[in-house]
């Protein structure tokens, strides 16, 4: 890879990131890109789950799967990515002809690149070729200079994604915490309109009783024909009546609720 390749190269890493694509879009952009530095057959890029201490094919580019020795068990999975894992360094296979090619000797020439970020496993790539001699451990250095572009483009995919996925939970909980907000509301709006019922019931009540008593002793005056009962019962009357009055003005004009203690038992709302 001459000096020119690499810088573009380097620009072109940029460029994507800049980009912002989703996850599948900036892999198929970064592909196509090493297609056209370092030219492959197949390729594929495995993500290290650490959970699982394992490899997943996360994307691919070619007919197969970019791996040898698929067929033989390692720590971290079948295949040799899964001991280049373990590696610092790519691991160059420039010709296979006389040793083991792969499944149906589909690649003869075969590169395996570990990707870290410090001393963080991020996956590993593949690049396999159906030419031998076409990857050559001279050219080493601009393999690791691919891999720690891709690792730093893999890592920055990951960050994001588990940004979105906390922003996904944040938003959950703010929708859950509405809906509480929003129950809790509607509680306490039925708990004032109880009160203003229970406030409003004595308030009435007290004033309606007396007119009752009143109107009960106007009758019985009015019989007797005592004019004076009968004219203070309709004075009684009137002065309970206006204070039924003042209580439903009060409802119209209503802003704000307050409890109190009515005779030092029941809570009583105040209009």
């Amino acid at each position: 890879m001459s000096k020119k390749v690499k810088t573009d190269f380097l620009n072109e890493i940029v460029t994507i990131l800049q980009k912002g694509l989703k996850s599948q879009d900036t892999f198929i952009a970064v592909f196509s890109l090493l297609e056209s530095t370092i030219p492959y057959t197949s390729a594929t890029l495995f993500l290290y789950d650490e959970k699982k201490d394992a490899l997943n094919v996360i994307h691919q580019k070619g007919k197969y799967i970019a791996d040898l020795a698929s067929e033989i068990p390692f720590d971290r999975g079948m295949g040799i990515s899964s001991w280049v894992s373990r590696q610092r360094e790519p691991v160059v296979l420039e010709s296979l002809d006389k040793s083991r090619p792969g499944k149906e000797k589909r690649f003869n020439s075969f590169v395996s690149i570990p990707l870290w970020v410090a001393d963080k496993l991020i996956g590993v790539l593949n690049m396999g070729h159906e030419d031998p001699g076409y990857y050559s451990v001279a050219e080493k250095e601009d393999y690791r200079i691919v891999g720690s572009q891709i690792s730093m483009i893999v890592e920055k995919i990951n960050l994001r994604s588990q940004l979105e996925q906390k922003n996904k939970e944040l938003t959950e909980t703010l929708e859950k915490l509405n809906t509480a907000q929003t129950t809790l509301i509607e509680k306490e709006k039925l708990a004032t309109i109880g009160e203003i019922a229970v406030a409003v019931n004595h308030e009435i009540n007290s004033p309606l009783t007396s007119i009752i008593g009143l109107a009960e002793i106007l009758e019985i005056a009015f019989n007797t024909g005592n004019e004076k009962k009968v004219r203070e019962g309709l004075k009684g009357i009137l002065k309970q009546a206006r204070k039924i009055q003042k209580v439903t003005e009060k409802l119209n004009n209503v802003r704000e609720v307050k409890t109190m203690n009515y005779h030092g038992s029941t809570d009583m709302l105040v209009l």
